[in-house]
């Protein structure tokens, strides 16, 4: 049976977003990205900040730390009329807390010289992601603020080793985040409740990493199967989604 193209909005980042650019048959574009940042950071108090104060030439980038800081990145998703694809690859990046809240130290953010501001302190990862702990109280709190539309979780997890065989990354940490990872999109999808639609995820045997990926070598850099894979799901899954 073929499906009409998916509309659709995401909050995650290239691991997803890369399906509507590379594999056999691509997703079409979400209609609104937002990415660079983590739930936590998502949920929190706005804290300050002047765009003048900070360098990068990307506006891109410049846009994601801005919104970052003032939690403005849900608002487009508002009033949207289509479901809400998440993955949390994103949640590898440093908390800061900034004494007003807390904001996402990615790259873009310590390009920009932001993690060296006075006040700013790291925030200890939430590794034991407990059913009261603060991702799964930051989980509901998203949960609470997205609109009442189907949400799709991609239950994307990082590579252990590249086409050759060769890891690429300490295998240890690699193991050691998909467990986080795992026990990450349980607590979103039960923190969704009804809304949840059945998560996809792309069979381990095509989680290779390519060397030559667009973005370069990384964990979350896949071969194009695997998003052949992710698009087909995506479709099928956005297809039987109810409209409310």
């Amino acid at each position: 049976m073929e499906h009409l193209p998916p509309t659709y909005s995401l909050i995650g980042c290239c691991v997803t977003r890369d399906a509507a650019e590379l594999g056999r048959d691509p997703l079409p574009r979400p209609v609104h990205f937002v990415s660079r940042t983590r739930i936590q950071s998502l949920v929190s108090t706005p804290t300050p900040i002047d765009p003048d104060d900070f360098k990068l030439d990307s506006a891109f980038q410049r846009r994601t730390v801005v919104e970052d800081h003032r939690k403005t990145a849900l608002d487009p998703l508002d009033d949207i009329d289509h479901p809400i694809v998440i993955d949390l690859i994103d949640e590898r990046w440093p908390l800061i807390d900034t004494g007003s809240g807390l904001v996402t130290s990615t790259i873009y953010f310590r390009n920009a010289g932001m993690e060296k501001r006075p006040g700013s302190r790291p925030v200890a990862n939430d590794v034991e992601l407990a059913d009261n702990g603060p991702f799964a109280t930051a989980a509901r709190a998203l949960a609470a603020r997205l609109p009442q539309r189907p949400v799709l979780i991609h239950r994307a997890f990082w590579a252990s080793h590249n086409t050759a065989g060769e890891p690429i990354s300490d295998l240890r940490r690699t193991r050691r985040n998909n467990n986080q990872l795992e026990r990450a999109y349980d607590i979103l999808q039960a923190a969704l409740g009804e809304r949840a639609l059945p998560p996809v995820e792309v069979d381990a045997g095509l989680r290779i990493g390519d060397p030559s990926h667009r973005w370069g070598p990384g964990p979350y850099h896949y071969i194009d199967e695997y998003y052949t894979e992710l698009s087909d799901q995506v479709r099928k899954a956005l297809a039987n989604a109810p409209t409310r």
